[in-house]
Parts: structure tokens; sequence; C-alpha cells
């Protein structure tokens, strides 16, 4: 398995991991991101983590299966079972770089409120929410953790996705920033699904208001969100 068989999500999860990194890939099911960069030579070690036995049997086997033709790749991927990133903040070799993918954005979040190693500017968070990437950005930019760049991606089936990379830089963000993402919004390379992606979010942030709005909630930032979107959906 390489790099290039992974699915859009993963290969677009993939794109940000840095040369030469130590990779703890939470929630990692089969194996499939640890074991392509390792493949490829990408990264020099990794801890394929999971909370319960079933995904770490499913991704020892897919190892084994790997392994015959790259027998390396034993000595360089440990499978760890884990809530989280618990129990990953003292390991040797020290991890670089963590990728979370294929869960909501608010278990993301919780994942990472876990962990306190992870407020260090050396770490590399790569995260693919599947749900609540709004809930997701906010934490992160009430947390003092930037979004370096946000990439789209659609799936076989149809689906747009987001991949956001970040580092913690202790700085707290303005909230509305999370709400459709800065980084994502300024990305050329965003440019052929960012018609979707706006259309998707003006629905979302239309229903969001409607609902805050009738049960007497504040949504300013919605607004403003929704006007920003509005604005760069019209102009296109």
């Amino acid at each position: 398995m390489t790099y290039d068989t992974l699915d859009a999500r993963l290969s677009c999860a993939a794109s940000f991991v840095r040369a030469g990194a130590v990779l703890a890939d939470v929630g990692t099911d089969h194996a499939y991101l640890p074991i392509a960069l390792l493949s490829d030579g990408v990264i020099s070690y990794a801890y394929a983590a999971d909370i319960a036995e079933g995904p770490l049997a499913t991704a020892k086997a897919h190892l084994d299966e790997c392994s015959a033709a790259q027998p390396a790749l034993c000595a360089q991927i440990r499978l760890v079972l884990t809530d989280g990133l618990a129990g990953l903040d003292a390991v040797e070799p020290r991890v670089t770089d963590i990728s979370i993918c294929g869960m909501g954005g608010e278990l993301i979040a919780r994942i990472l409120d876990d962990a306190a190693f992870v407020r260090n500017p050396s770490i590399r968070l790569i995260l693919q929410p599947m749900t609540m990437q709004p809930v997701l950005r906010r934490w992160l930019a009430e947390n003092g953790f930037a979004v370096e760049q946000e990439r789209l991606c659609r799936t076989a089936n149809g689906k747009l996705y987001s991949v956001l990379c970040c580092h913690y830089t202790g700085q707290v963000y303005h909230p509305v920033q999370p709400l459709l993402g800065d980084a994502l919004l300024s990305d050329p390379e965003n440019a052929p699904l960012l018609p979707l992606y706006l259309r998707t979010n003006i629905e979302r942030l239309s229903r969001v208001i409607a609902g805050r709005s009738g049960a007497g909630i504040d949504c300013e930032d919605e607004r403003r969100a929704l006007a920003c979107a509005e604005q760069m959906f019209n102009e296109m």
C-alpha cells in the first residue's frame, strides 16, 4: 500500500504530514494512513492508535499483509490500544505529527482537550472531521490553535470534507473565524470545490440562524458568516 492508493480524505491528510515525522494516527482503523506513509518513506515511525481491540486487530492483519513485501514496516509502527491520545505524551520516539481522521468535530475536540501535550508549537495536527467542522474550528480558535491550511476534498460518492492543518500558538482567535474557515477560503487549491462548499454552508447557516432566532438565542456571528458566504458565492 502506498500514498497513491489512499482515498481522497486520507490522501489529503497525508499531504500535510511532514517528512521524517513520528506520526500518531488516532482512530487508525485499518492503519491505512501510517502504512502508506511508511511504505513511501515519508515518515520515520508511527503509532497506530485506537480505542477498541477490533480495529487494532484489523490494523494488525493489514500490517502483517503489507509486511510480507516490506518487512521493515513491523519495526516502524506500533499498535496502541488507548482512548484518543492518552499515554502518547511520553513515548519514544516522541510524536511530532498527529492525525485524527474520520470522527465528528466534537469528538476530535474532546480528544485534543484531554491531551495537554498537544499545546506545543512544534506538534502538527492534521484533523479531518466528518461532521461538525465549525464546532472543531471554534474549539481550536478558542484554545489557541492556528489553522495554517485547510483543504477541501471530495470523495468518490460525492461527499465534501475538509482537512485542517494546525499548530498551537496560544493566541485566541475571534469566534466568527471558525464558522467558515479563513484558511480554507483563502487557499487557491480549494477553488474548484469552493462553490459547493459555500452553498452547503449558506444552507447550514440559514437553518442555524432560523433555529436560534426562534429560540431567542444570539446568532450575530452566524449572521456575519452567512453574509460573507453569500457575498463570495454571488461574486463567483
